[in-house]
């Protein structure tokens, strides 16, 4: 990273965007959520959740519907990754 980079990157961190201007779907993702590892704890949950519906989908058809929960996971890492280049972490949430 060269010295412009750094200075780009440190003014693009004062512009964050406050909670009332997040976009709805990371609202969604981050409702009843804590905090940045509460997100990647419900991403792994939801791998881990259709993981099991996959193995478990190969000896008993009616599993098969529940592997779609795996996809849940996909709005999880958008979400960590628009408040890491957009918003904040630390900044107090309100609805």
């Amino acid at each position: 990273m060269c010295v412009d980079e750094r200075v780009v990157y440190a003014s693009q961190m004062d512009q964050r965007v406050t909670w009332k201007e997040y976009p709805w779907w990371v609202k969604l993702s981050l409702l009843g959520v804590p905090g940045r590892a509460g997100v990647w704890g419900c991403f792994a949950l939801a791998l881990l959740l259709g993981a099991a519906a996959l193995y478990f989908s190969q000896s008993d058809a009616r599993f098969r519907p529940f592997t779609f929960v795996a996809l849940a996971a996909i709005p999880y890492v958008l979400t960590i990754r628009w408040i890491d280049r957009h918003g904040s972490w630390h900044q107090p949430r309100r609805r």
